[in-house]
Formats: C-alpha cells, sequence, structure tokens
C-alpha cells in the first residue's frame, strides 16, 4: 500500500509578523539537492517576497536589512522525507517555521522531497503575506 502524505507539524509564528519583511534569501548549503532551492526560488516571489541572492543581501543598507529574512532548511531521507523551513530576521530570530513529512511508499525522494516543500509553501501561503512598510501602519 503506498502511503501519499503525512502532515506532521504546523506551522509556528513569532511575535514578528511576516508581513514586517520584504526580501528573503535562501541559505545555500553544499550537500543540498538542486531541486530544493530551485523549487524555493520559484515560490517565494509567488508569495510576493522579492527574492535576493546571498551577495545581493550583503549590499543591502542598514535599513533595508532590517526587512530581510533569511531562509533556512534541513531535509533529511531515510523511510520519509523531513523538510523545515526556517525564517529568520536580521536578529537571528525565528519569524515562521514549518515542518512538513513525505512517507515515501513507491514514490521517489525527489518526489518526496517536492511533495514536502510544496506543503511547506501551502502552509506559508495561509498565513496572506503583504509586505507593509512600517510608515505606511497606522498606529493606534
Amino acid at each position: 500500500m503506498c502511503l501519499l502524505m503525512l502532515l506532521t507539524y504546523t506551522a509556528t509564528i513569532c511575535a514578528q509578523s511576516l508581513n514586517d519583511y520584504k526580501y528573503v534569501v535562501i541559505q545555500h548549503q553544499e550537500d543540498s539537492k538542486k531541486d530544493i532551492e530551485l523549487r524555493m526560488t520559484k515560490e517565494f516571489p509567488l508569495l510576493g517576497f522579492v527574492l535576493l541572492t546571498e551577495e545581493e543581501a550583503s549590499q543591502l543598507e542598514d535599513k533595508q536589512k532590517s526587512l530581510l529574512l533569511t531562509a533556512e532548511y534541513l531535509c533529511r531521507q531515510s523511510v520519509q522525507c523531513f523538510f523545515r523551513l526556517k525564517l529568520k530576521n536580521s536578529k537571528g530570530e525565528i519569524v515562521y517555521e514549518d515542518e512538513q513529512v513525505a512517507a515515501a511508499g513507491f514514490m521517489s525522494y525527489k518526489n518526496d522531497r517536492q511533495s514536502a516543500i510544496k506543503k511547506i509553501f501551502k502552509q506559508l501561503k495561509k498565513q496572506n503575506y503583504q509586505f507593509i512598510p512600517t510608515e505606511m501602519k497606522i498606529v493606534e
């Protein structure tokens, strides 16, 4: 019997709102599979974030760096594919975190990774991200 997917962990939102941030840089991992970062480079702009390379992020002015999130991820595969995404601000605080597990069954490891990543971004989409510059926010 083929197990398709298994949702394990719900998203965690910390005190900061995703709407406080404009930019995302994906923290490159040397041992990462190419399809992971490729999928994330497609997904973040679809949500409305401006995706930057690590070099572009390092050249931002201080005020712009406060609008930057770093996407850290972890992907482990054995019988199941475990995928974790953390979005951290410039202070290293976790603004968003989600974990997903894809149960293999007869699927390939690449399909498992893609399914787990797809679930992560589906949950992230539910946050209804829309960048709101601080000076535009109404203080009550």
